[in-house]
């Protein structure tokens, strides 16, 4: 969380996330507000899990209200109020004062706090919590109010950071007081995956001025309840071991570092991904085309490739200092030029090699899941290449810590019975959509609650950066992270007909 000294980005990060969501607001469900000189449509992103509109008045922000936090409270707690007030000034000029007590005022207060760090805070819960609602998972968050004060309880640390961000969002004008208040609404809001992320190919930014827009996408991918980065990184940073192989354009290492701080102050995961093995027109083969089977794809019966490929990857863990490493190995056409047995042996070799380098530095590791799907496998869903040099047929032999991330981006049918597959084989599977919305819902649909070993979602903007790039990523990142979230479930109320009269807009 960006606080102390880091107060300067944590205003940043505020206003272009309301500029994000004021670009996008044409494109939302309607039962979402943001603030604004006057009253506008505006967004809560993602849209609540259980979201009841009350018929008493909201909750007046003035002059003499203040946050009120629990004194058995967390650093992390006391921090998450700090980003409250930040955020209530820099967007609506309201200061309130930070009392840490447990006596709750009768009027005036948003009592926060958790439910780890403070158990009797359940008794403010409304009653959706303690019925159906009421044995969520970590990450959720309730909030409620009345017209004297408002309640915002996350189950852990980060349900509270979500309901901080879904809070700043739904504070609105009120038309007859004339005043900013929390509308008069109950929330009981939680994930339907764990692990929500979206992978940035920062390879294709190629000037060190764009790297502020990528703090805007991260800006952006905390307001909407993402917790996970996936940095594309290849050849886009400059390497001492080997500086041939970085583009000419490639960023210093301390820019990159503060990317992955600047990250990490939003509670985000960063997961560095480096390609192996194909895609290698961005790493080793335009600097070593002696070591290739040709600009795509390095030999790995060639132990030269490792001695370069193992330095590069150092660097980048020195760099980001991750607890997981995402190595590609997808789409392996070059596995075609050799007979089957041969080219199985390459591909699980090579993968066992990086594996052993990555566990030697105590970096779990992530791969593809493509190559280890026969099409029958996939029963016509997309991305399934391990006919290619029979690559399938190895993944008994793989350890099962490897994370697999099994990516589908064309829209097929609802069902998904590879993820069943890799999951009956004992992996951890991640999912990992594109641009195709319904592709998003229906897979997030069809894994949510699986199984444990089912971690998550991930959006990958391949394809979403143009010119005007900011927009057209934000906009895929937001409508997706929304199903991520509610697990491909849509609004209950996508047109706001059952607002009340002086909430909806005009």
């Amino acid at each position: 969380m960006r606080t102390g000294n880091n107060a300067k980005a944590t205003v940043l990060a505020l206003i272009l996330a309301s500029i994000f969501i004021a670009l996008c607001a044409g494109t939302a469900s309607a039962q979402k507000y943001l603030p604004g000189r006057d009253f506008v449509r505006a967004l809560a992103i993602p849209e609540p899990v259980h979201l009841k509109w009350k018929t008493q008045e909201g909750f007046p922000l003035v002059a003499t209200t203040a946050i009120v936090v629990p004194k058995s409270s967390s650093r992390e707690e006391l921090e998450l109020a700090e980003w409250l007030r930040h955020g209530l000034y820099t967007l609506f000029g309201f200061n309130p004062e930070i009392l840490m007590t447990d006596l709750v005022p009768e009027q005036n207060a948003i009592i926060i706090g958790t439910l780890k760090s403070n158990p009797s805070l359940e008794d403010m819960f409304p009653e959706a919590a303690r019925g159906g609602f009421g044995d969520f998972s970590g990450q959720g968050y309730v909030f409620t109010c009345t017209p004297n004060k408002a309640f915002l309880v996350g189950v852990d640390v980060d349900g509270l950071r979500h309901g901080v961000q879904t809070v700043l969002q739904i504070i609105q004008v009120d038309y007859y007081l004339r005043n900013y208040v929390l509308p008069p609404v109950e929330i009981v809001d939680f994930p339907a995956h764990d692990v929500r992320g979206v992978l940035i190919p920062l390879r294709e930014f190629r000037f060190a001025e764009q790297m502020n827009n990528i703090r805007q996408l991260i800006d952006a991918a905390e307001m909407t309840h993402l917790n996970t980065v996936f940095l594309q990184v290849d050849n886009a940073i400059e390497f001492d071991s080997f500086p041939s192989v970085s583009r000419p354009s490639a960023l210093a290492k301390d820019t990159l570092r503060n990317i992955v701080q600047y990250a990490r102050e939003a509670g985000m995961e960063v997961i560095p991904m480096v390609n192996t093995f194909s895609h290698q027109d961005g790493l080793l083969c335009p600097a070593f085309p002696e070591l290739c089977l040709d600009k795509e794809f390095y030999d790995p019966s060639k132990p030269e490739v490792y001695e370069k490929l193992f330095p590069i990857f150092d660097e980048i863990l020195e760099v980001c200092q991750p607890t997981y490493v995402h190595i590609g190995h997808d789409w392996l056409r070059g596995l075609a030029r050799f007979p089957k047995d041969e080219g199985q042996r390459l591909f699980l070799e090579d993968l066992k090699k990086i594996y052993a380098h990555l566990k030697e530095k105590n970096v779990q590791m992530m791969m593809w899941a493509d190559m280890l799907l026969a099409p029958e496998k996939c029963e016509g869903q997309d991305n399934c290449y391990g006919l290619l040099g029979n690559a399938y047929a190895v993944i008994d032999s793989l350890p099962r810590d490897i994370i697999l991330i099994e990516a589908h981006y064309r829209f097929r049918k609802p069902e998904f019975p590879s993820t069943d597959y890799l999951l009956s084989k004992g992996f951890k599977v991640v999912g990992c959509v594109s641009n195709d919305r319904r592709v998003a819902r229906d897979f997030s649909k069809y894994t949510a609650g699986k199984s444990d070993r089912f971690l998550g979602m991930v959006v990958a903007l391949w394809g979403s950066l143009d010119h005007d790039w900011a927009s057209p990523s934000r906009k895929v990142m937001r409508e997706i992270a929304e199903d991520i979230w509610r697990g491909g479930v849509p609004a209950v109320d996508p047109e706001g007909l059952h607002k009340p009269r002086n909430l909806k807009a005009e």
